[in-house]
């Protein structure tokens, strides 16, 4: 098979652009630019507040369709360096029945994790077997409210303050 001129000078061209952009490609790598290397997200540390003597209880709002009353302590609440705000949530039934738990949510990956569960007979905290970190889902509506009503733009708050704040601020859907 026999190539033109045109054939042989078209493959020359893209021989030499080819080597031309494999050489741009190396020398315009400014490192000025480069970040530092991403480290992969690990939890801070982290004590179990005390059981809750006297709370501050801010109410947030679920949805008509949810007979429970939830409640967050907003004395317990913080917010950790590695971004996850750690509170005290209060469920109660439409009959009075109660159940605390010390709970974290991780706005950036929309994770939550329950640290310990409430023992109201004996006003202790007993720790969670599960240490995961789970997926926020669909159907979790209280943990997705919370999220929704803290988490600004998947952002943790910058202080346990404007945490309270924000969830005092709600509007109540």
């Amino acid at each position: 098979m026999k190539l033109s001129r045109y054939g042989l000078a078209l493959a020359g061209l893209l021989l030499a652009l080819s080597a031309q952009a494999s050489e741009y490609s190396r020398s315009s790598n400014n490192t000025n630019y480069a970040m530092d290397d991403i480290q992969p997200w690990a939890e801070g540390k982290f004590s179990i507040p005390a059981y809750p003597a006297a709370p501050d209880w801010i109410g947030f709002y679920i949805g008509p369709e949810v007979a429970n009353k939830y409640f967050v302590d907003s004395k317990s609440m913080t917010v950790g360096e590695d971004g996850v705000i750690r509170l005290i949530l209060r469920v109660q039934s439409p009959s009075g029945a109660e159940n605390l738990s010390v709970e974290g949510i991780q706005c950036a990956e929309g994770t939550y994790r329950s640290y310990a569960f409430g023992d109201s007979i004996n006003k202790r905290w007993i720790e969670s077997m599960l240490a995961d970190w789970r997926k926020i889902e669909y159907d979790d509506k209280a943990r997705r409210a919370l999220r929704e009503d803290l988490c600004v733009e998947k952002t943790a708050p910058k202080s346990a303050e404007q945490a309270s704040k924000l969830l005092r601020a709600a509007p109540w859907r």
